[in-house]
Order: structure tokens, then sequence, then C-alpha cells
């Protein structure tokens, strides 16, 4: 066993540890010092001006540099051209399903409320079916690529 001078000294140093701890917990609020929060000095110096860099002015350091002439913008937009862009038609697509018969995959598609069944390569509607993923279907006309949502 340890010696009693040790053993009393630890003691006493644990119950002047925890007198502390309770002596913060119990003691009422310090509402009466308030530390006074200094005001916003106002500054006595008028606002510093902003530099400013002047047009056409030398540069001390390039002085034998050649001074790059300004491209001049066209004041107005050039007029679109004559021809115009094909647009994009909005189509009425739906997937109802797909079919798998012999190796081959069959999509069974309404394209402006006919239906089709279709594999990669075959056209409807003017449409002719790219590809398909996970999720859509690919169909292109006129060089526009138009994608379906598959059924689940």
């Amino acid at each position: 066993m340890k010696s009693r001078w040790t053993i009393s000294l630890l003691l006493a140093a644990v119950v002047a540890v925890w007198g502390l701890v309770a002596w913060k917990i119990l003691t009422p609020g310090r509402e009466g010092l308030r530390v006074a929060v200094p005001e916003r000095s106002v500054g006595k110096h008028p606002a510093a001006v902003a530099d400013t860099l002047q047009l056409d002015y030398p540069d001390p350091f390039l002085k034998a540099a050649a001074v790059p002439e300004p491209m001049l913008q066209p004041p107005v937009r050039q007029p679109p051209s004559e021809r115009k862009r094909p647009r994009r038609e909005r189509i009425q697509a739906v997937h109802l399903g797909s079919v798998s018969v012999v190796g081959r995959q069959l999509h069974i598609l309404t394209l402006g409320g006919r239906q089709y069944e279709l594999q990669r390569g075959d056209t409807a509607g003017g449409f002719r079916f790219r590809s398909y993923d996970a999720d859509s279907l690919y169909l292109e006309k006129k060089g526009f690529i138009y994608g379906v949502k598959r059924c689940k």
C-alpha cells in the first residue's frame, strides 16, 4: 500500500477540485459586472480617392513597346441569316411495353395515336428507332433525336 502522506495529499487535491466546481455552479450570476462595448470611431480623414487608369496613358516601363490598335466592334449585331434553322417538333409518344421474342427485342409504342411494334432500325410515322437503354427509347427524325421514357 502507498504511504499515508501520498493518499492524504491526493484526497486534499480531489476535495479542492470538487470545491472549485461546486463554487462555480452555485454562485449567483454576476449581472452587475457589464463590460462597456466601445463605440465605433468615426474616421476624421476624408474617404480615399480610388486610383483610376486613364486611357492612352503611356506606361513608363514599356515606353518603346508598340501600342496595339484596339479592335473595333460593330455597333449593332449582325442580322440573322436568311436561312432559318429547322425546328424540333413536339411529339406524342408513349412506350407501352417491351417483349423479348427469340433473341429479338420488340418495343410497343404509340406515336400520334397509332400503335407500332418496333425493333432497332425500324421506322414508324416518319421516325426511325435508333436505340434504347435502361430508361429511355431514342427515335430520330430530320437529324433530331427524341427520347421516350420506358414504362416500368
